[in-house]
């Protein structure tokens, strides 16, 4: 019982956090975003952007929760074995689930933040970031979002040198630390970069970002 009180706590956890997370959100004039529960279980939710030319969007936001759903799924069957085994305790529970929230949207950008949180025993779970980035309705990779090559290589190093320069927030940040292939969210004075757990603090440090400035990015 107690193990099952843990893990509905720490899905609760996870849907706050994902909502209160980054909170520089803007909506202004953007597409309608709505958050919908895959097979209507609220444990798996992903964005459904209206609009034709959203079609590709929502493809992607489909086929990422049917691969966290998945997940779930496989959990499911080891965790049968664990328990059969004895790896896993009475009353343990696995899971895979995604939380998401619209965090900025506006005419030309939006951006979709999902939460991936995963336990399969062991002293806590994890949780992995995945976040869609519209730039005039199409998704967007972080190298994208910026104004050219020269302009991307300035962004990155000002980011590193940013997480160097302030060790207490990214103590885990040293010269091979970049921002190159994170997911990333916009925001009204640039983009934010994410990093999971234990890329550049603690598991207590939780999820960081560290910011870009708009001068080196699209418009």
């Amino acid at each position: 019982m107690k193990k099952s009180l843990i893990a509905i706590m720490n899905i609760i956890i996870a849907c706050v956090l994902v909502t209160t997370a980054f909170a520089d959100n803007v909506s202004a004039a953007g597409p309608t975003i709505k958050i919908k529960h895959y097979k209507n279980n609220k444990n798996f939710q992903y964005a459904v952007i209206s609009g034709a030319k959203y079609k590709s969007a929502n493809t992607k936001t489909l086929k990422y929760v049917k691969k966290v759903y998945q997940k779930n799924a496989k959990l499911q069957t080891k965790l049968k074995k664990d328990l059969k085994s004895g790896k896993a305790m009475k009353g343990m529970q696995y899971w895979s689930t995604v939380s998401c929230a619209k965090k900025y949207n506006t005419t030309n950008k939006s951006s979709i933040l999902c939460i991936n949180d995963i336990y399969q025993g062991g002293a806590h779970g994890m949780q992995y970031v995945k976040s869609f980035n519209l730039y005039k309705s199409k998704v967007i990779s972080l190298k994208s979002a910026f104004k050219s090559e020269s302009n991307y290589i300035a962004g990155k190093k000002y980011a590193k040198n940013y997480m160097l320069n302030h060790p207490n927030n990214y103590p885990f940040a040293d010269q091979q630390t970049t921002i190159a292939g994170h997911s990333f969210i916009w925001t009204k004075n640039g983009l934010r970069v994410v990093f999971n757990p234990y890329e550049v603090d603690s598991y207590a440090g939780w999820i960081k970002t560290v910011l870009v400035p708009g001068k080196y990015l699209k418009k």
